[in-house]
C-alpha cells in the first residue's frame, strides 16, 4: 500500500482541465543530444506551458554530433521570444547537462525535462494542480492515474530496474527517469551533490533526496512519445544504467524504505 498523503499535496483538478497561473519563477533544464528534429519544437512548446512562459530556458548541448549545438546558436541568435534562452555545452550525458544548466538556473522552481518533452506540458499541469507545491516532484509513468502506452520489453526493463533500485539501494520510487519540478535551491543543491554523467543521474538525484529528508512526490502525466519511440539503446544504456545502480550501493549504501509520495488515483 502507499503511504498515506498529506492532505494539502493532493491535486485540487484533473491535469486535463486548463491551469492556474503560475505565482512562482520557472527555469527549464533540457539537455540536448543529436536533438536537430525535436529542439524547434520543444521551444515552441515550453513558450506556450500551461500557467504562462518559463522565466529561462537553459539548453545544454552535450556530446552531439548532428548539429545541434550549430542548430541551438542560429536559434538563440534569432531569438525574439518572452523568456530568456540560455545556450550552453557540457560533457557527453544527460547528467553533466543536467548540472550544467541547474548551476546557471535562477528560478524559484527547476523543470528537468527533456529535448523531446516525452510529456508534454502534462508534468507541469499536474503540479499546477496540487493544492499545495511539492518541493520535489515527480512526472511519474508508474503513477496509476498517468497515460502510458509501452512495449512489453519495456515494462519488464521497467520492473527489472525497480527492483534492483528496492535491493541495491532502498529506493521504492516508481520512477527515476521520469521529469522532476524541484524547488530552485533545493535543485541546485542536490544537483550539485551528484556525479553520474548519464541516465543513472536521475536515479542518484531521487536517491539523495530521500536521504536528505526531501522526499519526492510522484504526479500523473500522459506520455506523448509513441510506442518503441525511445531513444534509449537498450544494451549499453541499460548495462550503463546498472552500473551506475552498483556504483550507488557503494556511495550511498542501502538503507529502509524510501518516504516517496505516489498521490492516489481518486481523492
Amino acid at each position: 500500500m502507499n503511504p498515506p498523503v498529506p492532505p494539502d499535496t493532493r491535486p485540487s483538478t484533473s491535469t486535463t482541465t486548463s491551469a492556474p497561473p503560475r505565482p512562482w519563477r520557472l527555469s527549464v533544464v533540457v539537455p540536448a543530444c543529436n536533438a536537430v528534429d525535436t529542439l524547434p519544437a520543444t521551444l515552441a512548446t515550453l513558450v506556450r506551458l500551461p500557467g504562462g512562459a518559463p522565466d529561462e530556458i537553459i539548453v545544454v548541448e552535450n556530446g552531439s554530433d548532428d548539429g545541434t549545438w550549430e542548430l541551438l546558436e542560429k536559434i538563440q541568435k534569432e531569438w525574439q521570444e518572452e523568456p530568456r534562452l540560455i545556450a550552453l555545452r557540457s560533457e557527453k550525458g544527460i547528467g553533466s547537462a543536467y548540472r550544467a544548466g541547474v548551476g546557471v538556473s535562477s528560478g524559484d522552481r527547476v523543470l528537468l525535462t527533456a529535448d523531446d518533452l516525452p510529456f508534454g506540458a502534462s508534468d507541469v499541469e499536474a503540479v499546477l494542480a496540487c493544492r499545495s507545491m511539492p518541493r520535489f516532484a515527480i512526472g511519474s509513468k508508474a503513477h496509476v492515474r498517468s497515460r502510458v502506452r509501452r512495449t512489453r520489453l519495456r515494462r519488464i526493463a521497467t520492473r527489472v530496474f525497480r527492483i534492483a533500485r528496492h535491493l541495491l539501494i532502498g529506493l521504492d520510487v516508481g520512477d527515476t527517469q521520469g521529469t522532476f519540478v524541484i524547488e530552485g535551491s533545493l535543485a541546485r543543491r542536490l544537483v550539485a551533490e551528484t556525479t553520474i554523467p548519464g541516465f543513472g543521474m536521475t536515479t542518484e538525484l531521487v536517491a539523495l533526496a530521500t536521504r536528505h529528508g526531501d522526499d519526492p512526490v510522484e504526479l500523473p502525466v500522459a506520455l506523448q512519445q509513441r510506442p518503441g519511440a525511445s531513444r534509449i539503446r537498450w544494451v549499453p544504456d541499460s548495462t550503463a544504467m546498472m552500473l551506475d545502480l552498483l556504483r550507488l550501493r557503494r556511495r550511498l549504501g542501502r538503507r529502509g524504505r524510501d518516504r516517496t509520495t505516489v498521490l492516489p488515483p481518486r481523492l
